[in-house]
C-alpha cells in the first residue's frame, strides 16, 4: 500500500495543486486490498533507499512499538522551498510555509508542507498556484515525530545532515492550525520562525466552545464578529487599535457571557495578537486574516485522487 502511495506522490509532487475544480493533471490511484503487512511494506521501502535512482524517499525512521516515520521530498522541492520561503526571498515573491496533518492512509497519517509560487498563476483565473513540499507519513501526532520531520527538512535546506541546534537557515514564516505538538516542534527546529495560526480554525473552535457552554446565539455571533469579523481584533492595523478592540470585546463578554472570558483571554487572544504582530512585521503578508487554505486544498485533492479499498 505505502509503495503504491509513494509512487503516486512522486507524480503528485511534481505538479501544482489547482485552486479551482479541475484535477486533470493528476491521476486517480486505486490501491488494491491485496497488499502485504506493514513490516513487509516498510522493508520494501527501506530497500529502495539504497537505489541510486531513488530521489524521493529520503528516510525511514523505525522505533520499537512505534509506527515508522517516512520522509518524502525531491531536491527540487527543497530548492523551491529555500528559494521562496526564506528571508532572502524578495517580499513580493515570498510565501508562508504551511504545514498540516491531513488524513489517514490506512494506519498512518500524512503531513504535508505547501507553499505558493507568486510568479506562477492559473491562466484562466489568475490565482496563485499551490505547490507541494516535503511530506511525512507517520503513525502518531507526538512532538518527537514532528521534531524529527522538521529537523530532517531543515537539515536538507542547509545542504547537509546537521543537528537542529546547528541549523543556520531560519527566519521562515510558518503557518498551521492549533495542533500543539506540531507548533511546539517548529520552534526549536526552524530558528527565529514567526508562527501564524489559521483564523478559520480559531473561529470554529471559539464557536464550538461557546455552543458547548450554552452561550445564546445572538451573543455568540456578536463575540465572533468582534474577534473575527470586519474591523475586528484579528484585522487590527496597529497595537493601539488592537488593544482598544480587545478591551471592547472583553467588556462585552463580561457583560453577556462571563463564562467564556478566561477561554478567550488564555487560548484565543494570544494567537490573534501573535498573528497581527507577524503581519505588522512582515508586510508582504497583507492585512487580512491568515488561513491555512493552502494545506486544505492539498488535503482535498489528495483525498480526491487516492482511493483506498480495504
Amino acid at each position: 500500500m505505502f509503495n503504491s502511495f509513494i509512487s503516486y506522490l512522486v507524480t503528485f509532487s511534481t505538479v501544482w495543486v489547482y485552486t479551482g475544480a479541475e484535477c486533470d493533471r493528476c491521476c486517480t490511484v486505486t490501491m488494491s486490498k491485496e497488499f502485504s503487512n506493514l513490516a513487509d511494506e516498510v522493508q520494501t521501502i527501506m530497500s529502495r533507499l539504497s537505489d541510486d535512482n531513488e530521489d524521493f524517499i529520503q528516510s525511514v525512521y523505525v522505533q520499537n512499538t512505534r509506527a515508522p516515520v517516512i520522509v518524502l521530498y525531491s531536491q527540487n522541492q527543497i530548492d523551491d522551498l529555500r528559494l521562496l520561503c526564506s528571508q532572502d526571498c524578495p517580499s513580493n515573491l515570498r510565501s508562508v510555509l504551511s504545514v498540516d496533518r491531513t488524513f489517514n492512509l490506512s494506519s498512518l497519517f500524512v503531513t504535508v508542507m505547501v507553499f505558493r509560487k507568486r510568479k506562477v498563476t492559473r491562466k484562466c483565473t489568475q490565482e496563485l498556484l499551490i505547490f507541494i513540499g516535503p511530506i511525512m507519513l507517520h503513525g502518531d501526532g507526538r512532538y518527537a515525530t514532528y521534531h524529527h520531520f522538521f529537523s530532517h527538512v531543515n537539515a536538507a535546506l542547509n545542504g547537509c545532515s546537521v543537528d537542529s541546534s546547528e541549523i543556520a537557515c531560519d527566519n521562515f514564516v510558518t503557518g498551521s492550525d492549533e495542533k500543539l505538538a506540531l507548533v511546539n516542534a517548529v520552534k526549536p527546529t526552524f530558528h527565529n520562525t514567526n508562527q501564524l495560526y489559521c483564523m478559520i480554525h480559531c473561529k470554529d473552535n471559539v464557536r464550538h466552545h461557546l455552543t458547548i457552554i450554552g452561550v445564546p446565539s445572538k451573543f455568540r455571533e456578536q463575540i465572533l464578529t468582534r474577534l473575527f469579523g470586519c474591523n475586528c481584533v484579528s484585522e487590527s492595523p496597529d497595537e493601539e487599535t488592537m488593544d482598544d478592540r480587545i478591551a471592547d470585546v472583553m467588556q462585552y463578554m463580561r457583560q453577556k457571557a462571563a463564562d467564556v472570558v478566561s477561554y478567550i483571554q488564555e487560548r484565543i487572544l494570544p494567537k490573534i495578537s501573535g498573528n497581527n504582530r507577524v503581519k505588522w512585521q512582515e508586510s508582504w503578508l497583507g492585512k487580512h486574516q491568515w488561513t491555512n487554505n493552502n494545506c486544505e486544498s492539498a488535503n482535498h485533492l489528495l483525498k480526491l485522487q487516492v482511493r483506498i479499498i480495504l
